[in-house]
C-alpha cells in the first residue's frame, strides 16, 4: 500500500493556532476578535486539535515564559514598539506569549512536511544551498534553495516531480522521449529547452529562457506554449495568461542574488525566508503596506533582513538564529 503524502494544511494549522493563541492574550483583545477565534475555533476539529495543543504547550512552558518577558522588558526599554493597528503598544504578556509559542510550533510545523518530501525525492537541498544535477540523458538540472524533487525515466519519457521549491531544467533534446516537469497537477513539457519552474505553495511559475515549453494542467490535454522570455502561472487550478517574463530577475538566484522591485514586504519576507533555517514572522499588519527595492546576497540572508530592518526602520525580537519576530 502506497504511503499517503500528509495534509500541508497541518503546518497552517498549527500556525493559525499559535497566532491565535497569542492574540488572545493581548491586552487589547475585543469581543469581535474572540467571535472570529470562536468561529474558526469550531470551523473543524483540525482547527480545535491546533488549538488545544497549543494550549497545552503554553501551560508546560510558563517558566520558560518568564526569560521571553526579560528579553521583551528590555526591548520595550529601549523603544515604545508600533501598535498593532494603531491602537494600543504590544503588550509584554502578548509578545512574551506569541514568540515562545512560535518558537517550538512553526519550526516543528514546516519540519515534518519537509522531512517527508526529502524521503521521497532523488535530490534535494537545504535552505540557503543549491546544486547542480547531470542526468543519464544529459540533461542538467539545478535546485535551488530549500528544494526537493525525483527523478523518473522511462522507455517514453523523462518525468521529474518537483515535491516543492525551483529548479532550472537545461533539456538534452530528445523527440522520443520527452521531457516533462510534473508538480501537483500542472506539468511543463519540454523536447530540448531550457526552462526553470518554481513551486511557491499557492503558485506555480514557468519560465522559459531557451526554446519553448508546452504547459498543462489537470486531467486536460490542452495546454499554453510558453516562448523565450515568457513566463505562466498557475494559481487556484487554472493557468493565468502567458506573459513576457523578466528572467533577470526571475534567474538572480543562479548569480547568487536576490532582486525585488518595488515588491510587498510580505512577498519579500517570504522570499528571504526561503534561503534561512528558521523563520522571519511579520507580528504587526501594518508592516504589510511597506514597499521594497534593492538586491541582496543569497549567501548571506541576515544581512538582507539587517538591511530590511535599517531600511524601513522595523524593530525586532530575536528568539534565536531561527525565529525573528518583526513588529
Amino acid at each position: 500500500m502506497p504511503i499517503k503524502k500528509p495534509s500541508s494544511s497541518q503546518s497552517s494549522d498549527s500556525e493559525l493556532a499559535s497566532v491565535w493563541f497569542a492574540r488572545l492574550q493581548a491586552g487589547d483583545v475585543s469581543e469581535e476578535d474572540r467571535a472570529r477565534f470562536k468561529a474558526w475555533y469550531q470551523a473543524s476539529q483540525e482547527h480545535a486539535k491546533a488549538y488545544d495543543r497549543m494550549r497545552v504547550l503554553w501551560a508546560m512552558l510558563e517558566a520558560p515564559a518568564q526569560r521571553v518577558r526579560a528579553t521583551v522588558e528590555v526591548e520595550q526599554a529601549q523603544a515604545a514598539p508600533l501598535s498593532m493597528a494603531g491602537k494600543r503598544p504590544y503588550s509584554r504578556r502578548f509578545l512574551a506569549a506569541f514568540a515562545l509559542a512560535l518558537a517550538v510550533a512553526v519550526p516543528l510545523s514546516h519540519q515534518f512536511p519537509i522531512l517527508y518530501q526529502n524521503w521521497q525525492s532523488d535530490y534535494h537541498t537545504a535552505p540557503g544551498e543549491r546544486l547542480t544535477v547531470a542526468l543519464d540523458d544529459g540533461s542538467r538540472i539545478t535546485l535551488n534553495t530549500d528544494t526537493a524533487l525525483s527523478v523518473e525515466f522511462s522507455a517514453d519519457q523523462r518525468r521529474i516531480r518537483l515535491l516543492r521549491g525551483e529548479g532550472y531544467f537545461d533539456v538534452a533534446p530528445n523527440k522520443s522521449r520527452p521531457f516533462i516537469v510534473a508538480s501537483g497537477t500542472a506539468r511543463a513539457r519540454a523536447v530540448g529547452t531550457a526552462f526553470s519552474v518554481r513551486d511557491s505553495g499557492d503558485a506555480l511559475r514557468v519560465a522559459v529562457s531557451e526554446g519553448t515549453v508546452d504547459v498543462s494542467a489537470g486531467n486536460s490535454d490542452e495546454a499554453v506554449r510558453v516562448y523565450l522570455n515568457q513566463q505562466v502561472d498557475y494559481r487556484q487550478g487554472r493557468l493565468g495568461p502567458v506573459m513576457s517574463a523578466d528572467l533577470l530577475e526571475a534567474l538572480a538566484w543562479q548569480r547568487g542574488q536576490l532582486i525585488f522591485n518595488r515588491q510587498p514586504l510580505p512577498e519579500v519576507i517570504d522570499e528571504v525566508n526561503r534561503y534561512r533555517r528558521g523563520r522571519i514572522l511579520l507580528l504587526n499588519p501594518a508592516l504589510k503596506e511597506h514597499i521594497v527595492s534593492g538586491v541582496f546576497d543569497t549567501t548571506d540572508p541576515n544581512a538582507a533582513l539587517d538591511g530590511i530592518k535599517a531600511t524601513l526602520k522595523i524593530r525586532s525580537l530575536s528568539l534565536s538564529e531561527r525565529l525573528v519576530l518583526l513588529y
